[in-house]
């Protein structure tokens, strides 16, 4: 992806919008929404309590991104306010058109906030071709976790393509991190045999204060341990702003499950202490 290509699809209509907070007893609740095909959002609820993160359990429509899609999602989270986003299902992205499927996530965590995104894997049908962006903007004091992924529904082909750019910066607009990832049809055979025929792979990146991030790391480095089912390593990202995860699994299911783990992880080091 260009420089060009971010600037135009941040220019592109967003069909899911949303604004969480603080009220006046400290319990983050939905600030402000907006939300339009394909995407549906019932309220959100608190499994801690009202002083627990707020789950927001958003739901697709559609049969999967079509070739030529855009879905264009933000999140705001205002000061002290702690939400955590996890997508209801994995979403297929099919082949057979000119353009690839794109999805599109800014992200804006305010003062002392938390805010992870956990998404499903995406699974590419023969010909796909997605490009997933997450742009991320935060305070010094916010912790943003972001979990991305996708898996193979059959045999690389040559029509097959998959690219992920996350792209951190300062609230003054300076870039902290940019983590791109691209590979295409054939590369995807030679990247699945690097370890044992794997067909599905994922990122864990969690950005933090300095004083959370040794608990992050060594957090995640046991759970990189026991992965079941693939290969998984951990360690800190540039600047040491914060640790990433790399995931490569024999299935998608072994990716899902792997998943799950990292956002009890998340919810440990992040929700519980906050």
């Amino acid at each position: 992806m260009t420089v060009q290509e971010v600037v135009i699809e941040k220019a592109l209509p967003v069909q899911f919008r949303l604004n969480v907070g603080c009220d006046m007893a400290g319990r983050t609740r939905i600030t402000g929404r907006h939300v339009s095909w394909p995407w549906s959002l019932p309220r959100g609820f608190q499994e801690q309590g009202r002083h627990g993160p707020l789950t927001i359990l958003p739901q697709a429509a559609a049969a999967g991104l079509l070739p030529g899609d855009v879905w264009q999602s933000e999140i705001v989270t205002e000061p002290c306010a702690r939400m955590r986003l996890i997508e209801a299902g994995a979403t297929a992205v099919h082949g057979g058109g000119a353009e690839p499927g794109r999805v599109g996530w800014n992200l804006v965590a305010g003062p002392a906030s938390v805010l992870a995104l956990c998404a499903q894997p995406y699974v590419l049908l023969p010909g796909a071709r997605l490009v997933h962006r997450v742009d991320v903007t935060m305070h010094p004091s916010a912790c943003v976790a972001v979990l991305d992924g996708m898996c193979l529904s059959g045999d690389a082909d040559p029509g097959m393509g998959w690219t992920s750019v996350l792209t951190v910066r300062d609230e003054d607009g300076s870039v902290v991190l940019r983590d791109a990832q691209s590979v295409g049809g054939a590369a995807l055979t030679s990247v699945a045999g690097l370890h044992a025929n794997a067909r599905a792979f994922g990122t864990l990146t969690v950005l933090a204060p300095p004083e959370r991030q040794g608990a992050l790391e060594a957090a995640l480095g046991d759970l990189a341990r026991t992965i079941e089912g693939g290969y998984a390593a951990c360690g800190p990202v540039r600047r040491r702003r914060g640790v990433a995860l790399r995931l490569a699994c024999h299935s998608g299911g072994a990716l899902v499950r792997a998943f799950a783990a990292a956002q009890g992880v998340l919810d440990r080091c992040l929700f519980d202490q906050a």
